[in-house]
């Protein structure tokens, strides 16, 4: 029987992820699949974030898993004790779309601070007029980053560039970037006019941006977030949209994605929405599909693969 891997992510390149294998030595089969797979020989699953439901009792019928990853940087919808648990190591992707997602927040910080929605809409409409929706300069403006990986570091030296203000705070973050000041959560919320998060979603940062943090933001600020959408309150952005203590966000990530017709989030005023795109460029399917290969082959011959999130032991 031969061993295989099975994707369940239609964005890879699977004759990438062949050749890489094959060119490291490694013979095994490789397939896609849309439904969760089971049985005996699959060492490998390598998992979309649009995948949902993957569980325990899934990794009981995979008795040969070596290697479960995530193909994306969350890995939210990995049930990562359970494979810890039966010494299946767990990884995530990384620095894959770094300048991709930093790319799509720079614009969509640009999109906001200079109005390019609403005037066009306006325009649109019929109305022709610069001061119905002003636009920001956008040197001085204060950038605010939730988090400071590699994604928010991109981010951080685009906007630098621009002559913004940077500041950073996160979890045990003690140094930035030459140029980035590292404040505290409730000191980062009062003094950006745009507030960008870029951290995973776990049971600390879920709805981290809520109601409470969101009135401490400066009246008339935006909230950028390209990362998982359940790190905001939704519903509280709604409100603060409407009431106009926040001016406008985008998000290019919802709780639920992609949402039905009758979503409350597709009213609320002043939001705008992409559809998880952040993330994508032509260069992307492949550069996924070699990491995943890479991390295959270190797995298989003793080694440490990339972005680990478990490892079987530890």
């Amino acid at each position: 029987m031969t061993d295989r891997i099975v994707v369940l992510d239609d964005f890879i390149d699977l004759g990438t992820l062949r050749e890489t294998l094959g060119a490291a030595g490694i013979d095994v089969g490789v397939e896609f699949s849309s439904e969760i797979p089971s049985g005996a020989g699959i060492i490998a699953l390598l998992v979309g974030p649009e995948t949902v439901g993957l569980d325990a009792h899934h990794l009981d019928s995979l008795p040969d898993l070596r290697l479960l990853a995530a193909t994306s940087a969350g890995f939210d919808h990995l049930p990562v004790g359970a494979a810890h648990d039966r010494g299946v190591a767990v990884t995530r992707a990384v620095d894959y779309c770094t300048e991709e997602v930093a790319d799509h927040a720079l614009a969509s910080i640009l999109s906001l601070l200079r109005s390019i929605g609403p005037l066009d809409a306006a325009v649109h409409q019929g109305r022709w007029s610069v001061v119905e929706y002003p636009p920001r300069r956008i040197a001085g403006t204060v950038l605010g980053l939730y988090g400071f990986g590699l994604i928010a570091q991109a981010l951080a030296s685009r906007a630098a560039a621009l002559g913004m203000t940077v500041l950073a705070a996160g979890r045990s973050l003690s140094a930035g970037a030459p140029g980035v000041e590292v404040v505290e959560w409730d000191e980062l919320l009062r003094r950006s006019d745009v507030l960008s998060v870029h951290v995973p979603l776990t049971a600390e940062t879920a709805g981290i941006v809520d109601a409470q943090a969101l009135a401490s933001m400066k009246p008339g600020s935006f909230l950028v977030n390209v990362s998982r959408g359940g790190l905001v309150d939704h519903e509280a952005l709604g409100s603060a949209l409407r009431s106009g203590r926040l001016a406008g966000a985008a998000v290019d990530v919802l709780p639920t994605e992609p949402p039905t017709a009758d979503d409350p989030i597709l009213q609320i005023p002043n939001l705008t929405i992409t559809p998880h795109a952040a993330w994508y460029s032509s260069a992307v399917s492949g550069t996924l599909a070699r990491q995943s290969a890479l991390n295959v082959v270190a797995v298989l011959t003793g080694k440490s693969p990339v972005g680990v999130v478990a490892a079987p032991g530890s």
